[in-house]
């Protein structure tokens, strides 16, 4: 049985070091957060340090953001954090492209879909486009890559992936990875980009607790 106030801390470090709760990448800690008074319990006890519990709009993942974004040091937080995520977001978008064209599919990655790695390659390595896709998508920023193989700059992306919480692997040999949550959380951020891309930086910022940014 499940120590309930230990499962409570456990939680509630992930949420406050930036993780993101789904049930692939933690299906005890979405089960437990599924559970409403469970849940209450944890977003009442984040809203007394200032922050709440969210869920993106599909359901499939938790985080925290902050209830309120009133004072100074609060909103530059919020505006580094804000960068840090465009910054990402090009790569990002441009593997998500890759990914639908090697696979034909009509939608981008969502939470719970797999990459066979080595079928993803055998794609690539024969479509010249997808090649030079991958090469520009590696040549600099979040997944940059010094090697001209695509079987290593595609290793590269990928365990980028990983690492930030985009991606999962059953074990370090494995070739197959799963879409985590994360991935409905940034096309929120994508559709928040869009929708007030005609905002001032001023107004932008103001509506950037909406996601918690």
């Amino acid at each position: 049985m499940i120590d309930q106030s230990h499962e409570f801390r456990r939680i509630v470090e992930l949420l406050l070091a930036q993780e993101f709760i789904c049930e692939y990448a933690d299906k005890p800690a979405f089960e437990y957060l599924t559970n409403n008074v469970y849940r209450e319990n944890v977003d009442n006890f984040l809203r007394k340090i200032g922050r709440c519990l969210r869920q993106t709009e599909d359901m499939s993942t938790y985080y925290c953001a902050y209830a309120q974004t009133s004072s100074d040091a609060t909103r530059i937080q919020l505006r580094q954090q804000f960068r840090d995520t465009i910054n990402a977001l090009e790569p990002l978008v441009r593997w998500l492209s890759l990914v639908m064209s090697a696979t034909q599919q009509d939608a981008p990655l969502a939470p719970g879909d797999i990459i066979r790695q080595g079928e993803l390659l055998s794609v690539v390595e024969v479509t010249p486009a997808l090649v030079e896709d991958l090469a520009q998508i590696t040549r600099a920023g979040l997944f940059a890559s010094k090697s001209a193989a695509a079987k290593d700059q595609l290793s590269q992306v990928l365990s980028v992936l990983c690492n930030t919480g985009y991606l999962l692997r059953s074990s370090p040999t494995s070739s197959l990875y799963t879409a985590a949550g994360k991935w409905s959380y940034l096309f929120e951020v994508l559709e928040f980009i869009h929708t007030h891309e005609e905002l001032s930086a001023s107004e932008a910022q103001d509506e950037q607790q909406q996601l918690g940014l």
